[in-house]
């Protein structure tokens, strides 16, 4: 039985939008299909005993997906109110970030394609280009594996993302996670470019990184404009 609503004003029917319209991008760039891949975003806590967060369901196409059937769950992944829908099978995931990276307001779980061929390659991508750096935090790392669904695969995960905004999700797909979900499809598209380039410049011969000194600059760089610096 799902758990009462708390008692607030509020339907968060904005963000719950967000989140249909984010999916719905996704679909049309072709980083996820059907009802695969996820997101969500971090709500506030304050006039609730328990933390709460909004993601996507289980198995709603979403090209059909609606505000409404965005599913609210608190801390202990109860989902939250009167919905037919059950949270997504990857919550666990959303729920560890959350519970591990205070700066991380939004999440993005893709199935994209050049991603993907780096997750069954179980091979990170280093920094090959200057924004990877600025916007990724570096490497992207590739999880260990971990049965979807599973506290070891959101384990596995969360490791691979480290202080990071993104990493790669071995056999399965990637994430992305940032302040704002805005920001998080950002990182999302910025790494699948990142992937194909790097597929295919190694298919073409000799991949020359960026170089040590302006990775090490720029890491500052992505440590001070994501607050993660001193933190």
């Amino acid at each position: 039985m799902n758990c009462k609503e708390p008692s607030l004003d509020m339907n968060w029917q904005d963000q719950r939008q967000e989140l249909v319209d984010t999916m719905r991008k996704l679909d049309q760039l072709g980083m996820v299909s059907g009802s695969s891949g996820n997101a969500s975003v971090r709500l506030p806590a304050s006039g609730t005993q328990k933390k709460l967060f909004l993601v996507t369901p289980a198995g709603v196409s979403y090209d059909t997906l609606t505000a409404e059937q965005i599913v609210l769950v608190d801390d202990d992944m109860n989902p939250v109110g009167n919905t037919a829908e059950s949270p997504t099978s990857e919550a666990l995931l959303h729920k560890a970030v959350y519970d591990q990276r205070r700066d991380v307001e939004a999440i993005i779980h893709t199935h994209s394609v050049y991603a993907s061929v780096q997750a069954v390659k179980a091979e990170a991508i280093p920094p090959i280009i200057d924004e990877m750096v600025v916007y990724i935090g570096g490497t992207i790392e590739v999880s260990e594996y971990g049965f979807p669904g599973t506290p070891e695969l959101a384990e596995n995960s969360l490791k691979a993302l480290g202080d990071k905004r993104a990493a790669i999700i071995r056999n399965h797909g990637m994430f992305a996670v940032a302040d704002t979900l805005k920001e998080s499809l950002r990182v999302a598209e910025l790494v699948e470019r990142v992937a194909k380039i790097y597929v295919n410049a190694k298919m073409s011969g000799t991949i020359i990184p960026v170089p040590d000194h302006a990775v090490e600059a720029e890491r500052e760089m992505y440590l001070t404009r994501t607050g993660l610096k001193l933190t």
